[in-house]
């Protein structure tokens, strides 16, 4: 997630690097190694016509899910939005096959307009340097997340293809509720735009893997327990050292709903479901 940034330029360069990633991880693991482990193909529009056919190669070979960044799509023409309509092709045999696309904390390319040091590869540090410090580059994964996901509802995607599931993986989730105001905001500042309420199509489409520091109960609230997925990638951020770790998190709910967090949501995005 961190390599498509520093060659945004060069489209070529970005497709030849994830073609043989994406070869790479085939052919030590698999997509679906014992139908257990699911590995998921990086995906970039950059090159729309690659996007299709390497999403071909990768249905052949039995993925399950693919994910891509955070990002507008950096093509030979220019900037876009993942979900402008020249990229449809992609998108309607994504939902034909349906497969789930994990949209994925990266390099987004976002600037901390000189308050802390520009780059994915930087570290964290504060102003000042130093150890692990705020700084508000550690904003840059939600707000990055934000935004795509809003995208995603402002050029209806999910109106063109109802059958698609976007999963938000290592993004957090602080910024769910804020997001739903704006969605709602928008409604009345652009009337007739939507043919749907554009909260029920995210909570429709949209799952979220919050961090462990998120209040897991507000994030039921606001999607509904079928709608939350557990993370446990230790060391990364929504982890812990222990999977198990997480069940005090979950204590509030009843059985069902731990189910759900726990596994049941992410068996059936592991599922694909045909449109």
């Amino acid at each position: 997630m961190v390599y498509e940034e520093p060659l945004h330029h060069d489209p070529e360069a970005v497709t030849l690097l994830f073609r043989a990633f994406n070869e790479w991880v085939y052919e030590d693991w698999g997509f679906a190694y014992r139908d257990t482990l699911f590995a998921a193909p990086y995906l970039t529009l950059a090159d729309p016509d690659w996007a299709i056919a390497e999403l071909e190669w990768a249905l052949e070979r039995g993925a399950r899910t693919i994910v891509m960044r955070t990002a507008a799509a950096f093509t030979r023409d220019g900037a876009f939005s993942p979900f402008h309509t020249r990229f449809d092709p992609f998108w309607a045999r994504v939902a034909e096959a349906g497969i789930t696309v994990v949209a994925h904390a990266g390099d987004s390319g976002y600037t901390t307009h000189g308050y802390a040091q520009d780059g994915f590869g930087a570290s964290f540090k504060g102003s000042e340097g130093g150890g692990y410090g705020a700084s508000i580059k550690a904003f840059h994964i939600e707000r990055a997340a934000h935004d795509f996901l809003a995208q995603a509802i402002f050029d209806k995607l999910f109106e063109r293809f109802p059958n698609l599931r976007l999963a938000s993986v290592e993004n957090g989730s602080e910024f769910l509720d804020y997001l739903f105001r704006k969605l709602r905001h928008q409604v009345h500042k652009s009337p007739g735009w939507f043919k749907e309420d554009p909260v029920e199509v995210f909570r429709r489409n949209v799952w979220i893997n919050p961090f462990w520091e998120d209040d897991v109960r507000e994030v039921v609230r606001l999607m509904g327990p079928e709608r939350v997925i557990f993370g446990s990638d230790w060391p990364h951020i929504e982890g812990m050292p222990q999977p198990l770790d997480y069940l005090p998190e979950l204590a509030d709910f009843d059985d069902a709903t731990r189910r759900a967090i726990l596994r049941d949501n992410v068996r059936a995005l592991n599922t694909p479901r045909p449109a």
